[in-house]
């Protein structure tokens, strides 16, 4: 088993151009590619090396089994009837030896969802499969795309048209434009899932067996049992992660590498803590998921202040952020522009476990002119209606891990926005709690 990178990352929606009008006026995503069948509507969204698919179901569920791309995305009490809600729900992987990866799955007993299969059209031939996950509504697609020259997938119209025009039930057009991407989110820096209480070492355990990834310590101050604990008056959240485990990605090339050493975080609320939005969004969300995409851009002031302008909705930093003790005098000693940051709210930290993690400088860039690592970040307001999935943008320079002060701080941003909204649908305590 040899996992490069993140094929894809789809999004299961009931209103398809809702959310690709969003991805094209406001992140300023491009529309790469459309595909209708009678099992569902697809777009491709794509911002550099960022590929998401936007699926919204027909009411065929005899055309969704059939089609080799197409699933569902409810939950396994209702798994065949078309959801309810938005969610996203696949994170594909590309992988080089499918039929080996598929063995090793069938002897951990993971469940196909759809089978090991062969698609072609003029640009060659890709082989996918889907099988679920042990998160919740999670699947991954799994795609050898070797033998294939293609942009994306057999089947995708990749069209150089201004429009891409789908045409509904009475026959209204409806032209989505399409055009490059003008932004700087380049690559998919890390996926978090939001799971029960309790079950992140079970999940790790899962990957490991399944995909031979490995472990991975956010910073310096998590624990190996515990994982990294934010826990305040109106938090209380774990946090643990794991990667594919680096020597695997030898030999890639320099495009691959670039979205090729992607995180995988997972965040469960701590026990006996009360309403949080962890327990929200399993709630919102009808159990566990992708709770959120980091997005990475070689210049967030850049970026941030690009979406802002489009219309991008974040959430902010504590208002005291900045002026915590040795914050500013950090930032200076970096090299920044403090009030760029402080007016486009972005949290800074640097990164100083330098045994802890292999460095890929590669990857994540060089150190600054200090020799300081660190990365800069910041969350979006949630996406979807039901408060669920949100992106974060985030820049890194030298850093691979994930600093305590900004973890602490975006969370916290993310709890005052639902603090604010007033809890308007109250989360419910897990049953597995």
């Amino acid at each position: 088993m040899d996992p490069k990178c993140v094929h894809h990352v789809e999004f299961g929606v009931q209103n398809g151009l809702k959310h690709v009008q969003k991805f094209l006026s406001q992140y300023r995503f491009r529309l790469a590619g459309t595909r209708i069948t009678p099992g569902a509507k697809q777009w491709l969204v794509c911002s550099h090396a960022v590929r998401f698919l936007i699926t919204e179901l027909t009411k065929d569920i005899a055309a969704i089994s059939h089609d080799p791309y197409v699933h569902p995305w409810a939950f396994p009490s209702n798994p065949v009837s078309k959801p309810q809600g938005d969610s996203v729900f696949n994170v594909a992987l590309r992988v080089s030896n499918i039929e080996g990866c598929v063995n090793r799955l069938a002897k951990e007993k993971v469940q196909l969802v759809k089978p090991l299969q062969t698609i072609s059209d003029e640009c060659g031939s890709v082989r996918v499969c889907t099988i679920k996950s042990c998160v919740g509504n999670v699947v991954h697609t799994l795609v050898d795309d070797s033998k294939y020259s293609g942009l994306f997938l057999p089947g995708f119209d990749i069209s150089e048209d201004s429009h891409h025009v789908f045409i509904d039930k009475n026959d209204k057009e409806t032209s989505v434009p399409s055009s490059p991407s003008l932004n700087d989110l380049h690559h998919i820096d890390h996926v978090t899932f939001c799971t029960n209480c309790g079950s992140s070492a079970s999940v790790i355990s899962w990957y490991e067996r399944c995909f031979g990834m490995k472990r991975f310590f956010i910073n310096s101050n998590e624990n190996e049992e515990e994982g990294f604990v934010i826990r305040g008056d109106d938090i209380g959240v774990r946090l643990k992660a794991f990667e594919y485990w680096k020597c695997a990605e030898t030999g890639v090339s320099t495009a691959d590498k670039a979205n090729g050493s992607v995180k995988f975080v997972i965040a469960e609320a701590l026990p006996e803590q009360g309403p949080n939005q962890v327990d929200m969004f399993l709630s919102n969300h009808g159990g566990p998921g992708v709770q959120h995409v980091g997005l990475h851009t070689g210049d967030i002031v850049g970026a941030i202040s690009q979406l802002q302008g489009k219309g991008v909705q974040f959430n902010e930093a504590p208002y005291t952020y900045y002026t915590e003790v040795g914050r500013l005098k950090e930032m200076v000693a970096m090299g920044m522009n403090v009030d760029l940051l402080q007016k486009n709210g972005i949290l800074v930290d640097t990164e100083h476990d330098e045994a802890d993690q292999e460095k890929d400088t590669s990857v994540d860039g060089p150190v600054s002119q200090n020799n300081v690592r660190y990365l800069m970040q910041k969350f979006t307001r949630p996406l979807f209606d039901t408060d669920t999935f949100f992106l974060e943008v985030i820049q890194r320079v030298g850093a691979t891990g994930f600093g305590s002060g900004n973890i602490t701080a975006l969370w916290r941003s993310v709890q005052a926005y639902f603090n604010e909204k007033g809890s308007e649908k109250s989360p419910t305590e897990s049953s597995e709690r």
